[in-house]
């Protein structure tokens, strides 16, 4: 293994009109998103809605309000942010562009130790800020966490790859992106449940940096992991306040009730039972439900809930999968858990974190004891969401994982304009007052008509879409290029016995991609749709960064110094 060489370019004025043009880029593309609206959907109390309310919560100093079935249901940090935001005085939509932008200008910082050419960092700056993606609006113009999530995700790698080039530098200098690392860590972590996608590409950046450390310098390679520590402190802190928070409040330590053990464990538990037909999307039949109502007493008194309108409604809300009528109250998976929840809530046991976990760990000790003992058909013990897997999946998983790939290199289903709300005035108006932002009109709340306004805005939709469609084709060519470079140079890798660190990143990049494709490819199989481009935001700017790192790669292998060394 060998460190990657540093790209060298001399020093010049040239440098600064590459920043200022980069200033100018950023500019530009906050002057035309500002035209974009918010997406507002009145009614959609488990995503939208409440993470506003949980926002208006945290604006009131009441951390995340009065406790519910749906106050632990997520992760706090993109309310916790829309909170900030809204004390600034920041439209979410202007926020969400900068923090964006942000994450592009942290990560071509940080390779400017090894990428001197202000050129070049312009290059990948721009590549990264222009991301067709970032601007689309039917899916991501929501009131969504993929807002926060996707440069956060960006930040986690900057800080990483800061951490490798800065290796030979002291802790004081390595400090600062040590924080930055593990705030951004600590915040993804907080911002949605599945962040275990990423892990793999942090592993192998950190192992990456720690091991071409320790070559340099034994020493060098105990300063590096004394600033990993930092950044583990970090991580952790985020974690810390807020489980405190939650145990203050709701007394439970912890972050998100999907992650606590024992709703895990009541869940798994009712999965185990074998018990009715096979149905797809279905993972605990209504005839299973019935079985353990016999045999738990504490499931049973949810019996009138699941077994009455808030099963049926949510059967109804997964018909769409199961294709089955709701009056017989077979539940789909994406659903079952968020109807076991409602109904704990309308049993009388959700007046506390503490108390509804108490439930959940009683109800699953009462049906995993059943199961034990024979008393109901079961499979091996479970805990936790993941479906049970079913034989002829893997060939399912494997052909949507492609589906998923070829939707997301192609950059498909692009399109800037923001659709028509869904709502009265009065369920629009939390998002107008929390997002300090315009919200598009619906059809039983339109808006004034602002004729100069909306004939400007025009042209920038025009304008903005035009870019986008024009970037996109070229955007897929280049990864295509990129994954044939980056093949060419595994082999050559593997012949020579030669590593480069762009490589490494190349491969941390194309692995997350692959890892988010895969878990959500299994989510589309077993449980809901989830093809969108709200989906699959977080990996869009991975694709890119996968094309500059193997083109990176490729150029510190084939091309002559001597050249590099000419670009300013």
């Amino acid at each position: 293994m060998s460190p990657a060489p540093v790209m060298n370019s001399p020093p010049s004025r040239a440098a600064q009109s590459w920043f200022w043009a980069g200033v100018i880029l950023t500019v530009l593309k906050l002057w035309l998103t500002r035209c974009q609206a918010v997406y507002a959907i009145g009614g959609a109390a488990h995503d939208d809605r409440l993470f506003l309310q949980l926002a208006e919560s945290l604006v009131r100093g009441d951390w995340l309000g009065a406790y519910s079935q749906m106050t632990l249901a997520k992760g706090p940090f993109y309310s916790m942010w829309i909170a900030l935001l809204y004390w600034v005085g920041l439209p979410l939509g202007l926020g969400v562009q900068l923090a964006y932008a942000g994450a592009c200008a942290l990560f071509t910082r940080a390779c400017r130790p090894a990428i001197t050419s202000g050129a070049l960092r312009l290059a990948i700056y721009s590549l990264l800020l222009w991301n067709p993606m970032s601007y689309e609006a039917p899916t991501m113009g929501r009131i969504i966490r993929q807002q926060i999530y996707t440069p956060l995700g960006v930040a986690i790698i900057a800080g990483l790859v800061a951490l490798y080039f800065r290796r030979a530098e002291t802790v004081r200098r390595q400090l600062p992106w040590a924080i930055a690392l593990g705030l951004s860590v600590g915040c993804f972590w907080l911002t949605r449940e599945e962040s275990v996608w990423l892990v793999p590409s942090v592993a192998l950046l950190a192992g990456a940096a720690l091991f071409w450390a320790f070559r340099l310098a034994r020493s060098q390679g105990f300063i590096l992991l004394h600033s990993l520590g930092h950044a583990a402190f970090c991580a952790a802190l985020p974690l810390l306040l807020v489980s405190w928070q939650n145990h203050r409040h709701y007394g439970w330590f912890g972050t998100v009730e999907f992650h606590a053990k024992d709703f895990k464990d009541a869940y798994g538990a009712m999965t185990r039972v074998k018990i009715g037909p096979d149905l797809d999307y279905v993972p605990v039949t209504r005839q299973a439900r019935e079985a353990m109502y016999a045999v738990s007493p504490t499931f049973a008194k949810l019996q009138p809930y699941l077994e009455g309108d808030i099963g049926k409604d949510w059967a109804g809300g997964s018909s769409v999968m199961t294709h089955l009528p709701a009056e017989e109250r077979q539940i789909g998976g994406g659903w079952m858990m968020w109807a076991l929840r409602d109904a704990v809530a309308a049993a009388g046991y959700c007046h506390s974190a503490r108390e509804a976990l108490a439930f959940y760990r009683q109800m699953a000790a009462e049906i995993n004891q059943a199961c034990d003992q024979g008393r109901l058909p079961a499979y091996p013990h479970r805990s936790g969401f993941l479906p049970r897997w079913k034989s002829g999946e893997a060939g399912a998983v494997a052909g949507m994982t492609w589906s998923f790939a070829e939707f997301v290199v192609n950059f498909r289903s692009f399109s800037v304009y923001t659709p028509l709300s869904i709502g009265d005035g009065d369920e629009l108006l939390l998002f107008h007052d929390l997002t300090r932002d315009n919200v598009s009109s619906s059809e039983r709340a339109p808006v004034l008509e602002l004729r100069n306004q909306q004939s400007l805005d025009r042209m920038k939709f025009s304008m903005l879409q035009v870019i986008g469609d024009d970037l996109r084709p070229w955007l897929t060519w280049l990864f295509y290029a990129a994954q044939l470079i980056a093949l060419v140079r595994l082999v050559q890798c593997i012949w020579r016995r030669t590593l480069t660190f762009p490589f490494v990143l190349a491969v941390a990049a194309w692995g997350g991609v692959f890892a988010y494709l895969v878990i959500n490819a299994l989510v589309q199989v077993t449980s809901f749709n989830v093809i969108a481009v709200s989906t699959f935001a977080p990996i869009y700017p991975l694709l890119l960064i996968f094309v500059i790192a193997a083109l990176w790669d490729a150029v510190e292998a084939w091309w002559p110094r001597a050249q590099l060394a000419a670009v300013t």
